[in-house]
C-alpha cells in the first residue's frame, strides 16, 4: 500500500549544523581532561593509601612475593581505568556534538564552558530590582523550567544584593546560579548573572551551564518586563485621568465666563439708555477687567490675590449701576495673596451675593470678602468668605448652577478636603464660606 504524501503544512527538516573543527578538538580534549581529573584524584588518593593498607594488612604464609607485586598491578589497573574513562568521555562528548548538529545548532564556546555569565539592565532602582528578582527566582515556575522537581534551593542576602539558587543544598557543591544586583544609586541598575559548576566542573559539559544561565536570564527579563509594563500602564491610566480631569475642569470653568459677561453687557445696555456717562465709566472698567480676567479664566490655577483684584474690579463695575445701594470691602492679608486659588470661583460667589442678595433689597447693602488661615489639627486650611446683608436665603438660594459648578470643581480638584457652605448670615443676609486645603505658593 502506497503511503500518503506529506501534508503541505509539514515543517521542513532542520538542516544539520557543522561544527568548528578547532572547537571540536578543544571540546574533546577538555572533556577527556575534565572527566579523568576527578577519577585521577580518586585513584591518586587510593594509591597514596595503598602502602598503608599493605603494611597494616596481615600476611598469610607464602604471600610475600604476591604482596610485593601488588603496587605494580594497581598501577596497571589505574592506567587501564584511565584509558577506559578517556574512551567513555570521548563517546559522551561526540554524542552531544551529534545531538547539537541534528538540532541545527553549532558548537559554541559557551556551550562547552562550565561557567556562563549574563548581564541584564533593569529599569528600576537596586532595592526594587532585588525584591523583584527574589520574587521571581524563588518560585516553582523557574524550578520547573530548570528541570528541578520543585522550587529551587534558595539563598539571598539583601545587604550584598546577592541571590544564589540551585537544585539542592549545599549550593556551592552542585551547579548553581549566582545573581548580583548592583548597588549604584540611581533610577536603574544592572543585574550580573553567573552560572557556576561546583563539583560538576569535573563532568563533561553538555551545555548545562548555558541552559541554566539562559533560562534564569529569560525568566528575569520576562518578570521585569511584566512589572515595567504594569507600571507604564498605570502611569498612562493616571495621565488619561489627569487629561480627562483637566478637560472637565476647563468645561466647568468656561461656563462662568458667558454668565458674567451677559449680565454685565445687559447692565451696560441699560445704562446707555439712562446715563451715558455712567455707561462710559462702566465700559472703561469692563475693558480693564477683561484685559486682566480673560487670560486668568483660561488658566488652570490662579492666586488668591489675583482673584481678590478681579472681584474688586467686578464690584466697581456693579457699583456704577447700583450706586449707593452697593458698598463692598475686601480684606485679605498680604502673606495670603500668593497662595494658589481656583480661578472664577470667588467671582461666582460675589455675583450671587449681588444678584440674589442686594439687588432684591430695597435698601443699601454691604458685601464683605475676607480670607483667613486656620488649622483643624492636622491640616492648614484657607477659608474665604463672602458675606452680604441682603434679603437672605430664599427657596432658590443655594440651588443655582453657579454653586453646583463650584461644588463639582472643588470635588474634582481637592476631593473631600474642600467644601462650600452657604448659610444665613448674622441677623440678615447670607454667608458663603469656601474652605480649601492650604498649599504652598508654587503648588
Amino acid at each position: 500500500m502506497r503511503s500518503p504524501p506529506f501534508p503541505p503544512f509539514d515543517a521542513p527538516a532542520v538542516p544539520e549544523a557543522e561544527h568548528d573543527r578547532r572547537l571540536v578538538r578543544r571540546y574533546l580534549l577538555q572533556s577527556a581532561l575534565r572527566f579523568n581529573a576527578g577519577s585521577l584524584l580518586f585513584l591518586s588518593l587510593a594509591i597514596a593509601l595503598l602502602p598503608l593498607w599493605l603494611k597494616l594488612a596481615p600476611a598469610a604464609p607464602g604471600e610475600a612475593a604476591t604482596r610485593k607485586l601488588t603496587p605494580y598491578i594497581a598501577g596497571g589497573v589505574v592506567l587501564a581505568v584511565m584509558a577506559w574513562f578517556a574512551l567513555m568521555s570521548s563517546g559522551i562528548a561526540r554524542s552531544f556534538l551529534a545531538r547539537l548538529g541534528k538540532e541545527g545548532k553549532a558548537l559554541s564556546a559557551e556551550a562547552m564552558a562550565s561557567s556562563v555569565t549574563r548581564r541584564i539592565d533593569a529599569p528600576f532602582n537596586p532595592y526594587t530590582t532585588f525584591d523583584l528578582c527574589t520574587e521571581s527566582l524563588s518560585g516553582l515556575a523557574l524550578g520547573t523550567a530548570l528541570g528541578y522537581s520543585g522550587p529551587p534551593a534558595f539563598f539571598h542576602d539583601p545587604f550584598k544584593g546577592r541571590i544564589v539558587l540551585g537544585r539542592r543544598r549545599p549550593l556551592v557543591l552542585g551547579r548553581h546560579v549566582e545573581v548580583k544586583v548592583s548597588s549604584d544609586p540611581g533610577p536603574s541598575c544592572r543585574i550580573e548573572l553567573r552560572c557556576r559548576p561546583g563539583l560538576a566542573w569535573f563532568a563533561i559539559q553538555q551545555g548545562e551551564s548555558l541552559h541554566a544561565a539562559e533560562t534564569v536570564s529569560a525568566h528575569l527579563r520576562q518578570h521585569l518586563a511584566r512589572h515595567a509594563n504594569a507600571l507604564d500602564a498605570a502611569r498612562r491610566e493616571r495621565e488619561l485621568e489627569r487629561t480627562s480631569l483637566q478637560a472637565r475642569l476647563s468645561a466647568l470653568q468656561a461656563q462662568v465666563e458667558p454668565h458674567f459677561l451677559f449680565n454685565t453687557l445687559a447692565n451696560l445696555k441699560y445704562l446707555i439708555r439712562t446715563d451715558q456717562q455712567a455707561a462710559q465709566d462702566m465700559l472703561d472698567h469692563l475693558v480693564g477687567y477683561l484685559q486682566n480676567a480673560m487670560p486668568d479664566m483660561r488658566s488652570v490655577s490662579s492666586s488668591l490675590g489675583r482673584e481678590m483684584d478681579l472681584v474688586g474690579d467686578y464690584l466697581a463695575v456693579m457699583r456704577i449701576r447700583m450706586g449707593a445701594r452697593l458698598r463692598f470691602a475686601v480684606e485679605v492679608a498680604e502673606e495670603l495673596r500668593s497662595l494658589p486659588f481656583p480661578p472664577a470661583m470667588l467671582i461666582s460667589l460675589v455675583e450671587n451675593a449681588v444678584k440674589h442678595g442686594l439687588e432684591r433689597a430695597s435698601r443699601p447693602g454691604l458685601i464683605t470678602i475676607s480670607a483667613r488661615q486656620e488649622s483643624d489639627g492636622t491640616d492648614d486650611l484657607l477659608r474665604v468668605s463672602v458675606v452680604d446683608d441682603g434679603v437672605g436665603l430664599t427657596e432658590q438660594a443655594g440651588q443655582g448652577t453657579g454653586l453646583a459648578n463650584i461644588a463639582e470643581r472643588l470635588l474634582l480638584l481637592y476631593g473631600r478636603k474642600a467644601s462650600l457652605v452657604v448659610a444665613p448670615g448674622d441677623g440678615q443676609g447670607v454667608c458663603a464660606l469656601l474652605t480649601l486645603p492650604m498649599v504652598g505658593s508654587h503648588a
